[in-house]
């Protein structure tokens, strides 16, 4: 009980000095390393974090300054996302806790943006400086699900060994064991699949909200190095699991993209935007097909492995046919000799 008391007594004087130490106007935010997780929702002392952050948005009065805390916490969610998702997996209840929290400090973030603008205040370089900040953070969050699902993967493909190699034995009970492990797997896969998606589509709307208060050029330029970015992720993933893209499945992408940049030069930054984001969106469709292509080849390569395996069955069966023929013909040859001995 003492030690809880010192770390309460500890976090209400830390959020003072650091007011103290910072300036009130114009703060000073450079993106910095996704943070040590500490506390994580999975802790039963997690409400001292939370007790902690509360008082460090007490004690910060400046507006931007206020914004830019909730884009740090953001990172701090980021950080409990990826040590639940190494420690836990994806089935962790506090992966949820930590998700929508993660989720309510960006709309924050945007509330504070909108409610100085509503005041008349410019907002376009608060905006412009913490979408920046938020976008280093985001790529680690797309990392740390990116990590887990490689990981379920090595799980999946140490399994079906297991499964091939206990065939191979005539293990029936193990097979079903391992075959049971494996479903387990592949609904984890799906289920990390469907939490990604289903942040990425939260956090977008918040996002949203910041952008449109950022200057129409910056915000088209971010839109373009955005859907470029996410074209490279598509081919990189799809390097990974072997599967070769063909650049006509980019058309559509590329047209758009290329539409993008054009009326940029134009500066028409507002159907800049909207065209580079229709192309980001082009490439939902691209990675559908790669999917289908990685499952295609998966099935395949099952369908080979159990041939295979089948083969061998019949060799090892016609191997066993044969010794047991040339048994029996040995069989008849003794006994026809001890015959003609007698």
């Amino acid at each position: 009980m003492k030690t809880i008391k010192s770390i309460l007594i500890s976090l209400l004087f830390i959020p003072v000095l650091a007011f103290i130490l910072s300036p009130v106007e114009g703060f000073a935010h450079e993106p910095v390393a996704l943070p040590n997780a500490g506390l994580t929702p999975e802790s039963a002392f997690y409400f001292v974090d939370k007790i902690g952050e509360a008082l460090r948005e007490f004690f910060t009065f400046n507006s931007d300054a206020k914004a830019h805390l909730q884009i740090d916490f953001a990172a701090e969610r980021i950080a409990e996302i990826k040590i639940i998702l190494e420690t836990k997996g994806v089935n962790a209840k506090g992966l949820e806790v930590a998700q929508s929290r993660l989720q309510a400090n960006i709309a924050k973030a945007a509330g504070i943006v909108e409610s100085e603008k509503s005041k008349g205040k410019d907002v376009s370089e608060l905006a412009k400086s913490i979408g920046e900040d938020f976008d280093a953070n985001k790529e680690a969050l797309k990392q740390a699900f990116k990590d887990q699902e490689r990981s379920l993967e090595a799980k999946e493909d140490e399994l079906k060994t297991k499964i091939r190699q206990a065939r191979q034995a005539g293990d029936a009970a193990q097979v079903e064991t391992l075959v049971k492990e494996l479903g387990e797997i592949k609904a984890q896969k799906e289920l990390l699949e469907l939490k990604e998606e289903e942040q990425e589509e939260a956090l977008e709307q918040e996002e949203e909200k910041i952008e449109r208060e950022m200057d129409k050029k910056e915000d088209a330029q971010k839109a373009i190095k955005e859907a470029e970015e996410e074209r490279q992720e598509v081919l990189d993933e799809a390097a990974e699991d072997g599967v070769s893209v063909p650049a006509e499945a980019f058309e559509k992408f590329d047209w758009l993209l290329a539409q993008a940049k054009e009326l940029f030069t134009k500066e028409n930054y507002v159907g800049a935007k909207q065209l580079a984001k229709q192309a980001e969106d082009a490439l939902e469709k691209v990675e559908e097909a790669i999917e289908d292509l990685d499952e295609a080849k998966e099935e395949e390569e099952e369908l080979k492995e159990e041939q295979e395996e089948r083969a061998k069955e019949g060799n090892e069966k016609e191997g066993q046919r044969q010794k047991e023929a040339e048994k029996q013909q040995e069989e008849a040859e003794e006994q026809g000799n001890e015959a003609v001995g007698r």
